[in-house]
């Protein structure tokens, strides 16, 4: 199956007094399985972009996951149950969450493009390898 993946979530971001309201553009494309990408958006404005491993939304759905720039983890926030994330730049960073029937429509299509474990036929390390290292 070929095609881009696009889904906007309605996000939380965790702040301090009350969270705010922003929205998540993830964009995921096939030629670059092993990564997703998210656009946070407030007011019609990009606020920041993140990357990172598809697999970490993929796993946080249902556990906590990550132990670097980006964690993921399921919760609640009052009676919702909800899917987290965390990034950090290590100066910088922000937790958001969605709601946890978002995320996992949004992963079911992730891998209806991509199954899991099917990621290195569309994505040829080896050639990627080779045209850096003949540079």
């Amino acid at each position: 199956m070929t095609g881009t993946e696009h889904g906007v979530l309605p996000l939380l971001l965790d702040a301090a007094p009350a969270p705010l309201p922003i929205l998540g553009a993830f964009v995921y494309r096939p030629e670059r399985p092993y990564e997703l990408c998210v656009d946070f958006l407030g007011d019609g404005t990009r606020l920041a972009r993140w990357v990172f491993a598809r697999d970490l939304l993929l796993d946080g759905e249902a556990c906590a996951t990550g132990d670097g720039d980006v964690r993921v983890w399921p919760g609640w926030a009052g009676s919702e149950p909800r899917v987290f994330l965390s990034f950090s730049n290590g100066v910088h960073g922000c937790v958001v969450s969605a709601r946890a029937k978002d995320v996992r429509m949004l992963c079911r299509r992730l891998v209806e493009l991509v199954p899991r474990g099917r990621e290195h036929r569309y994505y040829d390390l080896d050639a990627e390898l080779d045209a850096l290292l003949t540079r």
